[in-house]
Order: structure tokens, then C-alpha cells, then sequence
């Protein structure tokens, strides 16, 4: 299986806010989550994935929120990457899937 897609936006903050800076580069720590992000740890679900957990979604994790995005500039929102306090943004591929593969 071949994954297609890309990360279009890194956001990292250490303090708890709604919305989340955006960085350069950020840290992934397994089993913790983004390296000095206040929603990184032991206790914080950081799967977006509705098929591999319904119940535990987190804004807070991988998202590819290009749909939403679209639906709310539609609305004339204003919203850009990091906004809705995902750390990564992704277009045309979730994290969950790079599970399956490996």
C-alpha cells in the first residue's frame, strides 16, 4: 500500500489556548504526542481517527481538516491551520492510515 499526501502546517503551544502558534518543526514523541505542546501526554487521546476510535476524537491531535476549513470560509469564517488547535494538518492522508501500513 502506497500513502499519498502531505503535512501542510506544524502548531505547538505550551500553554493551553484554543488555538495553537504555528511552527517550523515540531517533535513527535511516541506514546506522549508533540514535544512541549500543554496537550501531550500519558492521559491526553491524541487520535482523530473515527474509524480506529469514535469515542475519543481530540482536536488537539492529526487532523486533515481541509473539509472543514472549506465549509467554514464557505460561512466566511476565518480559519487557517492551527486555528482549531490541531497540531498536525494533513491533506489527503490521517495518521491512522500510516497505522494500517505498518
Amino acid at each position: 500500500m502506497t500513502l499519498e499526501g502531505r503535512v501542510v502546517a506544524l502548531a505547538a503551544d505550551r500553554e493551553h489556548h484554543f488555538s495553537k502558534p504555528s511552527r517550523d518543526q515540531i517533535v513527535l514523541v511516541e506514546g506522549h504526542g508533540v514535544e512541549g505542546d500543554a496537550h501531550a501526554g500519558p492521559f491526553v487521546r491524541t487520535d482523530t481517527s473515527p474509524v480506529a476510535s469514535p469515542a475519543s476524537q481530540s482536536a488537539a491531535g492529526p487532523s486533515d481538516p481541509s473539509e472543514l476549513f472549506a465549509t467554514l470560509v464557505k460561512a466566511d469564517f476565518e480559519v487557517g491551520s492551527g486555528d482549531l488547535g490541531e497540531s498536525i494538518t494533513l491533506l489527503a492522508w490521517t495518521l491512522s492510515a500510516c497505522r494500517k501500513v505498518a
